[in-house]
Parts: C-alpha cells; structure tokens; sequence
C-alpha cells in the first residue's frame, strides 16, 4: 500500500526551510578569520595590494597573513595616496614612492612571490634601493619580475643614468623560478659563464642597453616561448642554438647589424627599424609577420628579395616602406610567397608624380603570391598628381585566379597609380572587389582632411575618369 505524507498543518513551515534555518544558526558564529589559511590565502590573492593592506588590520589572523601577499605592484597609480606617505611638507613624488616601497617591503617576509612589479622612472643614484628590491625578488623566488625605469614623455632619456640590473643576483638565488621578467632603462651586462633561467617563458626588454652578447642569455633558456626586443642597443642579434620554443618575437626600433634567430616553430613575428639581414631559419609553422622599415631611401628591392627569402612561408604578412617613383635596380626574385593569403602594404611614395615606372613595380606582386586572396595598399603621396593619360599597355597582364579582394587608399591620381590599378583590374580573373579610396589610411604619416582635401578631390575626381569603365563596373567601387 502507498504510503501517503502527513498534511501540512496550516502556518507550518516546510521540513527543508526548518533545516535551513538550523544550519544558518548553527554557524552564525563563524566569521572570515575562522576559515582555514589555504581558503584565505586564496581570498588574499585576488586583492589589491591596497586592498589586502586594509583587510591586514581586521585581526591578527589576516596581519599575518598579509606578509605573505604574493602580487606586489608598486606603481605610481597603486602607490598613490599610500600608507607611507609622511607627515610634515610634501617630499617629491620619487621620494614618496621609494619611502612606500621600503615601507611595505620591511612588513613582509621572504616567501613564494608570484608577481613583483616596480614601474617608475628611478636612476642610477637610487641603486641601493633597487638592489634591496632585487634581493628581496630574488630571495622571495618570484615568478613573474618587472622592472620598467622607463622615462615618461618629459622625463629624461640620458643613456648614461640608467641603472645596472644585476643580473646575477636574481639568476643565482631564484633563477630557476622565473617565468617572465621584463627590464626597461637599465644597463644588462651578460657574462659569458651565465647560466641563464631554466623556466623563463617570457623577456622583455625595453631601452636596455646589452653588454655582452645574448647568445650567453637565451640559449640557456630553453623554455623561452615570447621575445621582445623595443629601442635596445647590441651590435647584433645572432643566436646559432636553436630556440625551439620560441613563437613569438618581436624586435622594434633596435641598433643592430644583423638578426639571425634560428626559430622553427614561430607563429608570430614583428619588426621595425632598418634594412637588416633577418635570418629565422625557415619557420614553416608562421602564421602572421608585421614589418616597418625605417629609412629614407627606396626599400622594393629590399623588401621583394631579403625580406621575401626570409618569409617565404607567411600566409598573412604587413609591409611599411617607402618607394620612389623613379626605378632603381629592380630585379626578380625566384622564390614565391606560396603560401601567401593576405598582403597589407603601407607605402610612401616620393619623386616625380609624372613617372610611373617605381610605382608600377608592385603589378610584381601578382608573380609573387600566386595564392594572394586579399591585397591592401594604403599609400602616401607627398606630391600632387598631374593629369594625363595612362599608357594601358605599360605592363602586360599576369593572371592570377585566386585574387579576389583589392583595396587601394591614398589614391591621389598618380599616373602610375592609375596605371597599377587598371593592371590590376584586368588581371585578376576572379576579382570580386576592387576598392578605389583617395583619402590616406597608411597610419604612418596622414594629413589633415582640410589640407588633403584638394589632393582628395583631384584623386577622385581621375578615378572616376580613367576607370570607371563598363568592363570594371560590378567590382570597382570609388569612394568619395
């Protein structure tokens, strides 16, 4: 027989919410600190360092616990208004930030620290007190290490006030424990006998003057994953060891000779400065390459021979050069860009607007990536265009059957621009869309509208002349 439940007595509350209730006054009692260390710790971790300075006065429990807070950030953001602010006449902000950072640094005890951060534009003269901080890093067997003295917008940049990290005493005590470190403003001096970081996954470097030579660093680091070089000076970056780990790098605004890194498995690389040998020794498995040249001469045969070589297995690569109008020593490359998908070119062009040979040597690009999907030229002109009819028979048509995307910007009228797009227009059989835009999009150097606007007319006004044409209608657009 089923049995059938008692009938609730009018007012009576349900047995679950009774037992609700029983629990909740049970551990009425219990307060945070009751919690175990691991629990709190944990709470601990997810704090601001503000924030966890605040919870270290609730009881001696969490007083503690807050010596042994494992993220110490100390920036001029986070040490705004702190605790170690003296009383009396206002000290200058350097004084007050190094005063906060010895402050805190004297409450806290040497354990396993994950993060410690300073960003600040410190110098030379305040070595005793970045020393302190290293040994204390090092002795806490940080992970993750910043230290960027980088000078501010009006900060001075003197090469010789920078302060000289000491390398050895971070790697001598915790060098197997760190994972990323990043130095901006110092002086690096690399002995030959280093031994570098056996878990380092992650270097930056940022206006770092390197003594000594990287192949005494990185080699060591066989884990290494992510390079970043910005504004640094070595006679050369050349690496013979294999960093089969490595898969991002990037190298911008360096003084150097030469860049051979041998990097089979890089996915990302990205680099701005001169016309240098790059070496990466073949990385079939990269997926996306960005290069800035920085120089005032014509750079085509650079970047179709040198740069082509060593990135001849990119699938999406991005260009900043200049180029002159005028041809100089083009000659063609054997290899191809096979894997080619996607090209953005960011182009100045300079010299005579009546000559169009320079300009024209881009139609190359259709030999180059026989694959090409998509092709941007942003361009720059720093000349007005003078009207004339373009010579159609310039450059005899290459066919090419996988393009189907074509966006031209900074398309002021140039014959030779004119001359290019029509090439490009009858040879690419599968085109879908040819975009025709006259205002400048390079993101290097762009004019104001009101002084581009005459130049953005004219550019107009001789695309929509020369070729907006019957045979180019469903895949021509001209913005204006």
């Amino acid at each position: 027989m089923m049995k059938t439940s008692a009938p609730m007595v009018c007012g009576e509350r349900p047995k679950t919410d009774r037992c609700v209730k029983k629990t909740m006054s049970r551990s009425k009692g219990i307060q945070l600190h009751h919690l175990p260390n691991d629990v709190l710790r944990g709470i601990l971790s997810r704090l601001t360092m503000k924030e966890a300075v605040r919870m270290s006065i609730l009881s001696k429990k969490w007083s503690t616990l807050w010596k042994c807070y494992p993220k110490l950030v100390f920036t001029r953001a986070t040490m705004r208004g702190s605790n170690a602010a003296t009383t009396g006449p206002a000290k200058p902000l350097r004084t007050r930030f190094i005063r906060g950072i010895n402050s805190i640094q004297r409450q806290l005890k040497s354990s396993n620290l994950n993060k410690f951060v300073v960003k600040f534009a410190l110098r030379k003269r305040h070595t005793p007190h970045i020393d302190r901080w290293i040994n204390f890093c090092a002795a806490s067997r940080a992970k993750h290490v910043v230290l960027d003295l980088c000078p501010g917008p009006k900060g001075s940049s003197d090469k010789d006030d920078k302060y000289s990290f000491p390398l050895h005493l971070l790697s001598a005590s915790g060098g197997s424990c760190v994972k990323s470190l990043s130095l901006g403003f110092v002086y690096l001096t690399l002995p030959p006998d280093h031994c570098g970081f056996a878990n380092l996954k992650k270097l930056s470097l940022q206006m770092v003057h390197v003594t000594g030579d990287l192949r005494c660093l990185l080699p060591n680091c066989a884990v290494l994953e992510w390079l970043s070089l910005s504004k640094c000076r070595m006679d050369e970056l050349s690496i013979g060891q294999e960093l089969s780990r490595l898969h991002y790098l990037q190298v911008k605004y360096c003084i150097l000779q030469k860049l051979n890194i041998r990097a089979p498995n890089l996915t990302m690389f990205l680099f701005a400065g001169r016309m240098i040998p790059i070496l990466l020794g073949e990385p079939v498995k990269i997926s996306e390459a960005t290069v800035e040249l920085i120089t005032s001469s014509d750079c085509f045969s650079y970047v179709f021979t040198d740069l082509v070589d060593a990135l001849s297995h990119v699938p999406s690569l991005s260009i900043s050069f200049r180029i002159e109008t005028k041809v100089i020593n083009f000659v063609k490359n054997q290899t191809r860009l096979t894997n080619l998908r996607r090209l953005v070119l960011k182009i100045d062009i300079v010299g005579s607007p009546e000559v169009t040979g320079g300009i024209l040597r881009l139609a190359y690009l259709l030999e180059l990536a026989p694959a090409l999907e998509e092709l941007v030229l942003h361009m720059c002109c720093f000349d007005s265009a003078i009207d004339g009819e373009p010579n159609e028979d310039a450059y005899r048509p290459h066919p090419h059957h996988h393009l189907k995307t074509i966006k031209m910007t900074g398309f002021y009228g140039l014959l030779g621009q004119v001359e290019l797009a029509l090439y490009l227009l009858r040879s690419a059989t599968s085109l879908e869309r040819m975009i025709i835009d006259p205002v400048v999009r390079n993101n290097w150097f762009i004019p104001s509208m009101g002084g581009a606007k005459p130049n953005i007319d004219r550019g107009t006004s001789i695309a929509l002349n020369k070729l907006s044409r019957q045979e180019f209608r469903k895949v021509l657009e001209i913005l204006y």
